[in-house]
């Protein structure tokens, strides 16, 4: 216990370092500092944040309460990842049944509490510390530096603002790191949105992938604001390149993606200017395990993400299966930052659709195929029975809604052959239908591009 709390006091002094760099807005040292950590710190780190969340989970969390003790009886920083994989997984499910049973702090210490609806499942309630919010603050600030903002910079929030809380968080680190604010949201038409860019001169946009590229598509902005932005950070949904292409040539910002999760204070990891996957930042440890046995796979193998929050005071959770498919990518990055990486979200592992004869597809299966069709802007496919096959009815968003491009897409499918021999020779789906739309459904919400509108499911 006592070498426990010197290596915390050593590991909090590192942090404090980087807290004071970035509270003076000295950038480059800042900068400078991240590139000199080693895997090895932050190794230490992580095992040591991680023995004291367990402890505080087990003490404090009604919901861990009940188990958690007997698997850290013997707990130190040496053996915690082994005692970790022993543990049970948390679910999304559970956490929407009752999230107060997660809750590790008093309610009176309770800072703020906001909801998140994902792809699935149920509303989520969760809770901040006081502490809480400032990490979170700091998590994104980093990841803002990251990218290459500073001070100088006018950021312009195009996210729902209200009880998601992802808007007013960036908001709060952007603040963090002197950066003017315009939190225009989302629902404010696309021509607001240009005026806000070109008469408040807007350096850096914050949005989800979908509504960012609608934004790109009508603002038409002039080349003295497109030379102006910068950097475009967005998260929540994929992107498809075809997509990440058009919105830097139409806004003339570069693209960050960011990965997070709202039960985890939100950022969990970024891209870097390499653009080559998501670097984890040291406040959470992250698993892939087999969807279906929960066992740990082999690194560079696809598979469901689990993470752990490390430092999260309020709503600690251990082991959270968050249903995303991805890859611990093997290898240093060309960036220098030596964090760890995973890849881009494949899809999630109730996202799968089975079609014909058994076979399972990821929609990043689709989005890889119809990145090559540069008349295709956007697409969902629709999974239907008919006399007793699988028809594909898939509604593309264009603008040359023509014959040819209607074969273009079929001759595109067909060089997936498991489609292919499921039309041709087991007979089991239909021949596809395509469908030309003028706008999408939802387009200011996450949606799902592959849906199963059967009857029945398999």
């Amino acid at each position: 216990m006592v070498l426990q709390r010197i290596l915390s006091f050593l590991v909090n002094k590192r942090l404090l370092k980087y807290k004071r760099l970035l509270e003076k807005h000295n950038y480059s040292k800042l900068n400078k500092a991240f590139s000199k950590v080693k895997p090895k710190q932050v190794e230490l780190s992580r095992r040591v944040n991680a023995v004291e969340t367990l402890r505080h989970s087990a003490e404090n969390s009604p919901f861990y309460k009940k188990f958690l003790p007997e698997y850290i009886k013997n707990l130190d920083r040496n053996n915690v990842y082994e005692i970790l994989e022993k543990i049970p997984f948390t679910t999304s499910a559970q956490v929407s049944e009752n999230s107060k049973e997660f809750l590790a702090i008093p309610q009176s210490e309770v800072a703020s509490i906001h909801f998140t609806y994902g792809t699935t499942g149920n509303k989520k309630t969760i809770y901040n510390s006081r502490k809480d919010h400032y990490r979170i603050k700091y998590a994104y600030s980093l990841g803002m530096i990251n990218c290459g903002m500073n001070e100088t910079d006018i950021a312009q929030i195009v996210y729902s603002y209200g009880v998601w809380a992802l808007a007013s968080h960036i908001q709060d680190a952007a603040r963090l790191i002197d950066v003017i604010v315009l939190p225009t949201g989302n629902y404010m038409n696309f021509q607001g949105q240009k005026k806000f860019i070109e008469e408040f001169e807007t350096t850096v946009i914050f949005g989800t992938p979908s509504y960012v590229y609608n934004l790109a598509k009508e603002a038409k902005l002039s080349e003295k604001s497109k030379k102006r932005l910068k950097a475009i950070l967005m998260g929540g949904e994929g992107l498809p390149e075809h997509r990440r292409k058009l919105i830097e040539e139409k806004l003339g910002g570069e693209v960050f993606l960011n990965y997070g999760l709202n039960e985890f204070g939100g950022g969990i990891g970024s891209e870097c200017k390499a653009h080559s996957g998501y670097h984890i930042y040291p406040g959470s440890i992250l698993e892939i395990v087999n969807p279906k046995t929960g066992e740990l796979v082999e690194d560079g193998e696809w598979g469901e993400l689990v993470l752990t929050s490390l430092t999260r005071e309020a709503m600690p959770l251990i082991r959270y299966r968050t249903g995303d498919i991805s890859r611990i990518i093997v290898g240093d990055c060309e960036c220098g930052l030596k964090l760890p990486r995973i890849d881009y979200i494949r899809g999630r592992a109730d996202d799968r659709v089975i079609i014909g004869a058994a076979e399972k597809y990821y929609p990043i299966v689709f989005d890889k195929l119809f990145d090559s069709i540069k008349e295709v802007q956007d697409y969902w496919i629709e999974i239907t029975k008919d006399d007793e096959k699988d028809t594909m009815n898939i509604f593309i968003l264009t603008k040359n809604d023509t014959k040819g491009l209607e074969q273009k897409i079929i001759d595109k499918l067909y060089t997936l052959d498991s489609i292919k021999i499921d039309i041709e020779v087991t007979k089991t789906v239909n021949e596809p239908k395509i469908i030309f739309v003028e706008e999408l459904p939802n387009k200011n919400i996450k949606r799902r591009r592959l849906v199963d509108k059967r009857k029945y499911k398999r």
